[in-house]
């Protein structure tokens, strides 16, 4: 995030809430569109991470709840690199003229 001004972000949020949730939807949607083809999963993902916010009821459990969000993909993609490497080391087995483990 090249660029990335925290202070202007702060400042913004703290004195013009309504613009920087205006800013903030614009700059979500910018990134968004820089990744063509995946607007609908990001989309998808930033409406759970907003839905999350809100009912969260407070800052501090809106980031343990997003944490553990975070965590659960984690764990998912853990499992099925797990999976990726166990196909992997078949597929060269075989190759090697070896049995498959």
């Amino acid at each position: 995030m090249g660029g990335f001004d925290f202070d202007y972000w702060k400042h913004l949020a703290e004195h013009d809430p309504a613009a920087f949730f205006q800013a903030r939807d614009r700059a979500l949607r910018q990134c968004i569109a820089m990744h063509p083809g995946q607007e609908g999963p990001l989309s998808a993902l930033q409406s759970r991470i907003d839905m999350t916010r809100v009912l969260a009821g407070s800052p501090v459990q809106a980031c343990r709840d997003i944490l553990d969000m975070m965590e659960e993909h984690l764990i998912l993609l853990s499992l099925r690199l797990s999976e990726l490497q166990r196909e992997t080391d078949s597929l060269r087995g075989l190759l090697q003229g070896g049995s498959a483990p």
